[in-house]
């Protein structure tokens, strides 16, 4: 059994959330008992905060991926009216700022549905709410994606930009959006350095919440991650 030692200091909501990113384990074994509602509201209120600090910097790539999506109805032979597009497009930027509100909670539950399956499938042994735990502690890489975005965004021709996929740092920058059929874009888009972090994250919490040999808790984050990938590129096949 892979376990970490218990840590006699117990750290903060604040401290958990940065030191998921370097040692995860510790930050499991000491947070395994906790609620996970705090650190949901933290971290949605950090990743709003994220989001509106740099929409601007964000909005060229929300902006691209709407014309992208037209384009694609359009091929489609379902184009949207013109006296819609401009309310469509508005909305798009709305619905940018509701991820930073959703991403987290929404993130918790069902990411921690997939990780709990996936604990039940390694043996692991912890409930729901811990499976939620792990869930949301394994999203703050997610929360440094619009960071690393943001920072691409600052330095971008606006000209230039496809769509979402040209901040990917990922399988997904190097395909040409507009040509790339959409399942196989939502494929390539959950093969990037951040979902490869919390794939990492969700192993070690799997691992050390479940105690659980760590190859086991890499099974389970790997039926986790392949069940994810799979509610993303099975509608993008179906549209």
């Amino acid at each position: 059994m892979n376990e970490v030692s218990a840590d006699a200091s117990k750290g903060s909501v604040f401290e958990d959330v940065l030191e998921v990113l370097w040692a995860p384990g510790k930050v499991f074994d000491r947070s395994r008992a906790k609620g996970v509602g705090m650190y949901i509201l933290v971290l949605t209120a950090i990743t709003l905060v994220i989001v509106l600090a740099t929409k601007g910097l964000i909005q060229p790539y929300v902006d691209a991926n709407f014309d992208l999506q037209m384009r694609q109805m359009a091929a489609k032979g379902t184009p949207m009216p013109p006296e819609a597009v401009a309310a469509a497009q508005k909305f798009s930027g709305y619905g940018f700022i509701a991820t930073g509100v959703l991403l987290i909670p929404i993130g918790a539950v069902l990411t921690g549905l997939l990780v709990w399956i996936g604990g039940k499938i390694a043996s692991a042994k912890f409930s729901f709410g811990q499976a939620m735990l792990i869930a949301t502690l394994a999203s703050v890489p997610k929360v440094l994606g619009f960071i690393a975005t943001a920072a691409q965004g600052a330095i971008a021709d606006p000209q230039s930009i496809r769509s979402f996929s040209d901040a990917a740092l990922g399988a997904a920058r190097f395909v040409d959006p507009v040509s790339t059929s959409p399942a196989l874009m939502a494929l390539l888009a959950n093969v990037d350095v951040f979902n490869i972090w919390q794939l990492l994250i969700i192993a070690i919490g799997i691992s050390v919440v479940g105690r659980v040999e760590r190859s086991a808790g890499f099974v389970g984050a790997l039926v986790a991650w392949g069940l994810g990938v799979a509610m993303s590129v099975i509608p993008a096949l179906l549209a």
